[in-house]
């Protein structure tokens, strides 16, 4: 259940910003508990061929102005390339809310802000490899009804795709990830 009472606010990292990457780094390690999300998104920012600087969005609450949560990132959620049937695409991941702002609203703000900056852009998909139950609130549906598949992906219903373009040809055939993802 969404709490209210908060107005997020969405951005994209800023270049080089020390700042922006600690406020990142702290998101993801307190979401999933590890550091491997953290390591992640910093190993894909040194890879020009799968980074795209605008598609890492922060989310910050705009309720509390003139304090750290104006500031620090309350949310983080990052799309970046990969190879779909030889052809380039994008995969949304990761995404993560600090703990104590789960459930509301910081994480669908960044995931809708990264979505729409992907649309606005005439990219015609993203893919996710995520809850089931979570990401078709966003448009997503299995991967696997347009042809589309990952040998690494265990938990095939997980592997969902949102097209943004309907005039567009989506490709079919096996997910590359880049690789920062060691597979």
């Amino acid at each position: 259940m969404q709490r209210t009472g908060h107005l997020w606010r969405t951005r994209s990292e800023h270049e080089d910003s020390a700042d922006d990457h600690a406020g990142i780094r702290r998101v993801l390690e307190a979401a999933f508990e590890t550091d491997s999300e953290a390591d992640l998104v910093d190993a894909l920012r040194q890879d020009p061929d799968h980074w795209i600087q605008r598609y890492s969005v922060l989310g910050m609450t705009a309720a509390i102005p003139d304090s750290e949560f104006e500031t620090l990132p309350a949310a983080h959620a990052l799309v970046h390339r990969c190879i779909v049937g030889g052809q380039p695409g994008l995969m949304l991941a990761p995404t993560g809310v600090l703990p104590q702002h789960q459930g509301e609203g910081a994480g669908t703000a960044v995931i809708n802000a990264v979505l729409e900056r992907a649309k606005d852009d005439g990219e015609p998909f993203v893919l996710v490899y995520g809850y089931p139950h979570y990401y078709p609130r966003f448009g997503f549906t299995p991967a696997s009804e347009v042809g589309i598949t990952a040998e690494w992906a265990t938990q095939k219903p997980a592997l969902q795709i949102r097209i943004l373009d309907d005039s567009a040809t989506i490709p079919t055939g096996e997910v590359e990830l880049p690789k920062a993802y060691g597979i």
